[in-house]
């Protein structure tokens, strides 16, 4: 990662600003920059505890994010319909094949060239860290609803293995990122429903999650349902 970068990156959290960072594939150079800038921001408001968990979560929701890019170039290239229910499920099995180590540089140059981007967000304070990971290839009706099971069964384990166990199958990849999200939140104490996932106005899918910082900061999505309730 270029010094200026690094520098700029120091700037915004002396100063508490926003950090957003694009990508087109998730090399190790932006694994090792979004992990120490998390590390820096946790060990800044003293919860230097939460960082294992956010490196977590960070890595998979990027690698998920730049992976649902990458299917969908798979899936235009070999004229694969991700809304038809059989198509879907012999196009995942396809894709699984493709999937290897060199997967992030390979079709990370063609996400460049079809602009297709992973856009991750750091929105922090003395009392929590927000993140955003927004890729701009929108869920089928089909991908939604897989994923929305997948988050209900991982609120349901214990832990990653009885996941595994359980639930896991062989077309979703995915799956088993978000479920390693959950359990990892759920070992530090931290509500896994502060994790969503979600297609916004049909042009990107849009995971978020919100950590507090201490016990008396009331999360967003608390609030909301408050709200609702009264």
């Amino acid at each position: 990662m270029p010094k200026d970068i690094r520098d700029a990156a120091d700037h915004i959290l002396e100063t508490d600003q926003k950090l957003v960072v694009r990508a087109y594939g998730v090399i190790h150079s932006t694994e090792d920059f979004l992990r120490n800038f998390v590390r820096k921001v946790t060990e800044k408001f003293a919860r230097a505890d939460l960082a294992p968990v956010l490196e977590i979560v960070v890595k998979e929701l990027m690698m998920n994010a730049a992976k649902a890019n990458f299917k969908r170039i798979f899936f235009t290239e070999n004229n694969i319909d991700a809304n038809n229910h059989d198509d879907y499920r012999d196009g995942m099995q396809r894709f699984r094949d493709v999937i290897d180590e060199n997967i992030f540089t390979t079709y990370g140059l063609k996400a460049r060239d079809a602009k297709l981007t992973v856009e991750a967000s750091f929105d922090f304070n003395q009392d929590r860290i927000v993140v955003e990971v927004r890729n701009n290839s929108p869920m089928t009706a089909i991908e939604e609803a897989r994923v929305r099971e997948k988050l209900k069964r991982g609120y349901e384990c214990a832990d990653m293995g009885e996941f595994l166990l359980e639930h896991m199958d062989e077309t979703e990849g995915a799956g088993a990122g978000l479920a390693l999200c959950v359990t990892a939140m759920r070992s530090a104490g931290l509500d896994p429903r502060l994790l969503s996932l979600a297609t916004h106005a049909a042009k990107e899918t849009v995971a978020r999650v919100e950590v507090p910082f201490h016990a008396a900061y009331v999360p967003t999505r608390t609030r909301y349902q408050s709200q609702l309730a009264g």
